[in-house]
């Protein structure tokens, strides 16, 4: 586990919620429109777009003042709404 200096900040708590919101789309793609081979480029498009996708649709679900101020704890209820646009948008890719 890296040590945080002060010179470094410590990783957002929310960067592991990200990466499963981005690895659950990047699967249910990898489902519905399978890449060719072990073709790297299109793999790192693909993930480029699916993280776009991700903060698109999770700024849509977060309320405007957790974006105003970022030293808010985010409630319960809206984790729960990333969680559901997330399941949501999944479902929708997989048809």
């Amino acid at each position: 586990m890296a040590e945080h200096t002060p010179q470094t900040e410590p990783p957002s708590p929310l960067q592991g919620y990200f990466d499963w919101q981005v690895t659950t789309l990047m699967l249910a793609y990898d489902l519905a429109e399978p890449l060719a081979g072990d073709d790297e480029d299109a793999h790192h498009a693909r993930r480029a777009r699916v993280e776009d996708e991700v903060r698109a649709f999770s700024l849509a679900e977060i309320p405007q003042r957790y974006k105003d101020d970022p030293a808010l704890a985010w409630p319960a209820e809206v984790m729960m709404a990333l969680t559901r646009a997330t399941f949501e948008r999944a479902a929708a890719i997989i048809g």
